[in-house]
Formats: structure tokens, C-alpha cells, sequence
């Protein structure tokens, strides 16, 4: 696997094609969320299908691409750099999505922003449990509570394979059974799940898989492409075959949903989750590293983020103006879905031009200068 150079490191052309698809899930499965809300099975199989998979595979390329000298870091410095990197996205991308709301009325979810004391207990939320104003950015909190646990933890696993291995057992088994006997989500339980610190060892899981992955440099020295695509298909058959095996239990929505820690069956949900991770990672070493995909992936950060722009204030009513001229069939939902999403993707290129080259540091991108700011690392 060739290297390309962004950013002041190497980069692997893959693993942001990888994003790129990823991304594109995501807005996606949001868009037929709410098709699925407005009584479309076809949807709710979609939905199901997508969520089966795609927020494991975000974790897992996490892994893949984090850096073994992260453990050689001093506390602060690795505290510093998690709040450039991490933190300062996640509080500028909600305060992006606070001011359209005072401007634009939000769609989903039907959370109250009508006066100064809503917004200043959205607020709250947002810091502690979930970020409300932007709910897609559920992401990057979690993710930071997982790279905490991934410093504290790694540096006694990392001189050993097997020890990742078992740790990643340990810790998916431990997270999947604090969720069945606690659920979080629910307000009649006293528990709260501060920045996902329930969910982070059953993600941790997939992380730790992404960094064993990266020590074996799966698919850097890749096989023949005849192999590659036979594998993508076995992959694809499996998870169209096993993604609806997985009954449950669930919360709230009859899907996985990692966000609500809703996992489903021990054994169905892993599975799904890890052959689609690796069906998409084929996918991204069989396609071309064009520059207009791997560009997205090296933006996935923003793009995810700007993805709440979508979820709160247009995706509702598209799906109902669809549904209401079209129906929900299958056809419908795909075509509707597919071409929203790559609509939803062209309208963002833009806003993320004018941040990277406005305001770099914060969006991800904290060793950059910038017309406003300087480089924050």
C-alpha cells in the first residue's frame, strides 16, 4: 500500500476511502431513519442493515490508524492533544449547530430550544451525557473516552498480540454485560452514562481489533484483486445474511444502535459488526485512491460532523415529502436515500473548504496555522 503525504504525516489511501464509505453510511442510514419513522419497513430493514455495522467500522479504523508513541506521551501533553484534536471539534461543531437554531427551527429530535434556560440545560447535557445540539458528534465524545482507556490500557498490551487479543475479548464481553443489566438511556434508572463511559469497553473491542489489524498490515501488502473481490463478496453475503439474525434484545429501536448501547445478540452483533468492517476495508483497497475520494476521507471529521446539519433540520421533511409522493417501497428508499446522501455530501464540500482554510485548528487539524488562529500543537 503506497503512502501519500497530508497533514505533516503518511498517510494510507485506504484507510480514507474506507472513511469515505463510511461517511456515506452514515448520512444514509440517517436519512432512512426517518423514512423508518414514518412506517417504511423496507427503511427499517436499511436501517437495520447499515447500523449492523457502520459506527464499529468508525471505531475500528480509529485503531487502525492510532500511533504506538501515543504511550510515550506525558500525561499532558496527551491530554493537550486529545482537546485539540477531539474536544475543540466537538464543542465547535455544536456551537455551529446552537446558532442555526436560533435562526433555522429544528426538526429532530423534538428537544425544546425556546428560551435561554432549554438551551442552557441542552447545554449541560451536551457536556456531560450527549451532545444535544448536534447529536451526530456523539462520536467524537465517545471516541475520546475510548483513547483515554486505549492510553491507560495499551501500554501493557502492546508487547504482545495475544494480550491485544484478550483484551479485546475482556473488554467487549464486560461492556456487552454492563449494558444488558444497566441500561443507561432509560430515565427511570439512576445511572447516566457521562461521555459513554458504559459503551467505550464494547467499542474499545473494535478499536483494539483496528490496531491488530494495522500490526499485521491486513491488505497493506495486498493479495490478488480476483481474491480481494471474491473475499468483498463473501463478506457482503454475510452480513446480508446474518444482520437480521440479530433479534435482540435491543433498546428503543428494533437495530443496533451504539450510541443508546443497544448491542443485541452476543454472538450476532460481533460478527456482523467485524465482517462488515472488513467488507468495507476491501471495498476501499479494490477502489482507486481518486483524489475526490481520498480528499472526503480526509475529512471525514468534518463531514460527520456536518452530517447534523442534515439530521436536525432537513432530513425529516425530505423523508415525508418522499413518502408522501412516492411511498416507502425498497426502490423508493434506496433511490431517495442514495441521492440525498450524495446531495448532502456536494452541499458540505464547501463549508468544509472555507473551515480548513479559515479555521483548521479547529476542525482536527490543530498543528495547522491558520488566518485566525495559530497552530495549537
Amino acid at each position: 500500500m503506497t503512502m501519500i503525504e497530508g497533514g505533516g504525516s503518511s498517510r494510507i489511501p485506504m484507510i480514507d476511502v474506507a472513511r469515505f464509505y463510511g461517511i456515506a453510511l452514515v448520512y444514509y442510514g440517517h436519512l432512512v431513519e426517518r423514512m423508518m419513522y414514518l412506517g417504511s419497513p423496507a427503511a427499517a430493514l436499511h436501517y437495520k442493515f447499515v447500523y449492523s455495522f457502520h459506527m464499529p467500522l468508525f471505531f475500528l479504523l480509529a485503531g487502525f490508524i492510532a500511533k504506538e508513541s501515543v504511550q510515550d506521551m506525558r500525561v499532558g501533553e496527551f491530554v493537550k492533544s486529545r482537546l485539540a484534536s477531539r474536544f475543540l471539534p466537538l464543542v465547535f461543531f455544536n456551537l455551529l449547530l446552537v446558532l442555526l437554531s436560533l435562526f433555522v427551527a429544528r426538526d429532530f429530535p423534538p428537544i425544546p430550544l425556546e428560551n435561554a434556560e432549554q438551551y442552557l440545560s441542552a447545554l449541560k447535557t451536551t457536556l456531560t451525557v450527549l451532545p444535544v445540539f448536534n447529536i451526530p458528534t456523539w462520536f467524537l465524545m465517545c471516541l475520546i473516552t475510548v483513547e483515554v482507556l486505549h492510553y491507560v490500557v495499551y501500554r501493557f498490551l502492546r508487547s504482545s498480540e495475544m494480550r491485544v487479543v484478550l483484551a479485546a475479548v475482556v473488554f467487549f464481553l464486560a461492556g456487552y454485560a454492563l449494558n444488558r443489566q444497566v441500561q443507561f438511556f432509560d430515565p427511570a434508572t439512576s445511572m447516566t452514562n457521562y461521555w459513554f463511559f458504559n459503551e467505550a469497553p464494547v467499542v474499545y473491542a473494535f478499536y483494539l481489533t483496528g490496531v491488530l489489524l494495522r500490526r499485521r498490515e491486513f491488505l497493506v501488502v495486498a493479495p490478488n484483486r480476483v481474491v480481494m473481490a471474491a473475499a468483498a463478496l463473501v463478506a457482503l453475503a454475510v452480513v446480508y445474511g446474518t444482520y437480521d439474525l440479530n433479534q435482540g434484545p435491543f433498546y428503543l429501536i428494533q437495530a443496533v444502535i451504539i450510541v443508546a448501547s443497544g448491542h443485541g445478540h452476543l454472538l450476532w452483533f460481533p460478527l456482523t459488526a467485524l465482517v462488515g468492517s472488513v467488507m468495507i476495508l476491501l471495498l476501499a483497497r479494490l477502489s482507486p485512491s481518486a483524489d475526490w475520494m481520498t480528499f472526503m476521507g480526509r475529512n471525514a471529521l468534518s463531514l460527520f460532523c456536518l452530517n447534523g446539519v442534515f439530521y436536525h433540520h432537513v432530513n425529516g421533511p425530505f423523508a415525508a415529502w418522499v413518502m408522501e409522493n412516492f411511498g416507502g417501497s425498497g426502490a423508493v428508499v434506496f433511490a431517495a436515500g442514495a441521492s440525498a446522501t450524495v446531495l448532502s455530501l456536494a452541499l458540505a464540500v464547501p463549508l468544509v473548504l472555507l473551515l480548513n482554510r479559515a479555521v483548521p485548528q479547529l476542525v482536527g487539524r490543530p498543528r495547522e496555522k491558520g488566518p485566525l488562529l495559530p497552530n495549537l500543537i
